[in-house]
This record gives C-alpha cells, structure tokens and sequence, in this order.
C-alpha cells in the first residue's frame, strides 16, 4: 500500500498534525499511533468521545473515535483544508 507523510492544516492555515496516510483517497480520520507530530497535544489516555481543537484559531477539528481497538481523530470535514491521495 501507498504511505506518504502529510501536512494536516485547519482552514485558519495551521499545521494540525504531521500524519502517516496509507491509501489512496480523501483524509476522513486520522489513526494516533500514524501521527508522527502532534500540534494539539492529544495525550496517549485521552478518552473516546473528546473534541481536538486546532491550537491557533481554537476551532473544533474533530472528535476522538476508536476503531477496532484503535483510537483515531474523525476529522470535521468542513474545518481542515481537502487533501486527497490518488
């Protein structure tokens, strides 16, 4: 499969995190253990169901989901810039 290290931004242009996308297609949810450098501060414990905000402009980025056992950011698609491998 494809990987490739990306830049994931907020829409007020910060860098969100740095993140490991594997595959092709549009960025719905970020997976912690493929952030490579987190700008949020999202601890390692942080609970399902908790928001991340973007660390500039404090705009809610998403909420935390698990997904077969591993936590991920579902990702507020209208609030971070479109990116999309393929």
């Amino acid at each position: 499969m494809r990987s490739k290290t990306i830049d994931v931004k907020c829409f007020c242009g910060a860098v969100i995190f740095h993140y490991q996308k594997v595959g092709l297609g549009r960025l719905l949810k970020c997976y912690l253990p493929r952030i490579i450098k987190d700008f949020t501060n999202i601890s390692i414990d942080i609970k399902t169901g908790s928001y991340v905000f973007c660390p500039s402009c404090g705009e809610k980025i998403g909420v935390i989901i698990g997904i077969k056992g591993t936590r991920a950011v579902k990702l507020n698609q209208g609030q971070i810039k479109p990116f999309r491998l393929g």
